[in-house]
């Protein structure tokens, strides 16, 4: 979603101007023009929109004779995504403190699943569950009470509830420790 990608194609004739549509129930439907007519180039950029769906088709047809034409042999997909935000890499986290997870996403992504590895996603069976689903609003944190995991290789994955293929993780890793408060003699 909102990223350019190239739209390509060949003709036999002359065909001057081609007219480009693109379907999201796997090519059953064209209702979405992406341009009704443009020089026929062979080629033409095209910033993706927001129409999440597994089952997209793009159709190319001569825009002066809608019976040339010809559509993607396949579905493809188009997807948002999601950036990790805070924590990135470095923070020193003390367990059992309350802390930000935050993300920016692009498209229409509902809902996140949040979780956290001890050892930087290297096996996930060191990954833990944060939260299954939470809105996927970004800029909007997600309050983590840091758990008794101490690691100075932790990373957090934000995912797509319904694309896990859509996610990503904190750019390096950060730790989470243990912390002591004296509580006497304290002064009084």
């Amino acid at each position: 979603v909102n990223e350019s990608r190239n739209i390509t194609w060949t003709t036999a004739g002359t065909v001057a101007n081609v007219k480009l549509e693109y379907s999201t129930d796997g090519g059953t439907t064209y209702p979405n023009v992406i341009i009704a007519t443009t020089p026929n180039t062979g080629s033409y950029a095209w910033t993706v929109p927001d129409s999440i769906t597994t089952a997209a088709r793009v159709k190319v047809s001569d825009a002066a004779n809608a019976n040339a034409f010809d559509v993607s042999n396949a579905n493809f997909k188009i997807r948002g995504s999601v950036t990790v935000t805070a924590p990135n890499g470095a923070e020193a986290w003390p367990i059992n403190t309350t802390q930000s997870i935050t993300w920016t996403k692009v498209g229409s992504i509902a809902n996140v699943k949040l979780e956290y590895s001890t050892n930087g996603f290297t096996d996930e069976l060191q990954t833990y569950l944060i939260a299954a689903s939470v809105i996927a609003t970004s800029g909007t944190p997600y309050s983590w009470l840091i758990p008794d995991a101490p690691s100075a290789a932790v990373k957090v994955r934000v995912s797509n509830v319904s694309d896990a293929t859509v996610f990503d993780t904190s750019n390096a890793n950060f730790s989470i420790k243990g912390s002591l408060t004296i509580t006497a003699p304290n002064g009084t």
